[in-house]
């Protein structure tokens, strides 16, 4: 776990540094802009690394369930993100950003991870 959090530290720190860093905080230009914008993809890798150990780890009746909320979340994402981009077309919504692709990634694992558990009561 202690392996996890550190990873996950670095890995949130590259990301964050990555952005501002694109977002105008260091005068950047050309070949310099793509190494910084791939920085983030060590760290990350790292932790589908260890996530992907962890769900190896587990019994398969918590892999079904885990497996269940990804199915959801891959899937309501992939809704959401198309029905944001008819939205976009219409003129209705912004850019989308990452990091509400992500945090809606999240919502909808979790929310398939509590159906999925309810369902195997």
């Amino acid at each position: 776990m202690k392996t996890f959090i550190g990873v996950a530290i670095v890995a949130t720190i590259l990301d964050l540094g990555s952005a501002w860093a694109l977002q105008g905080g260091v005068n950047l230009t050309g070949a310099a802009r793509i190494l910084v914008a791939l920085l983030p993809l060590p760290g990350n890798i790292a932790l589908i690394v260890l996530v992907l150990r962890a769900v190896r780890a587990l019994d398969e009746f918590k892999k079904r369930i885990h497996f269940e909320a990804v199915v959801v979340a891959f899937l309501a994402t992939g809704v959401a993100v198309f029905i944001y981009g008819y939205l976009r077309q219409a003129g209705a919504v912004g850019p989308l950003h990452a990091a509400l692709v992500w945090a809606f990634m999240g919502l909808s694992y979790a929310a398939g991870y509590l159906v999925a558990i309810r369902h195997y009561r």
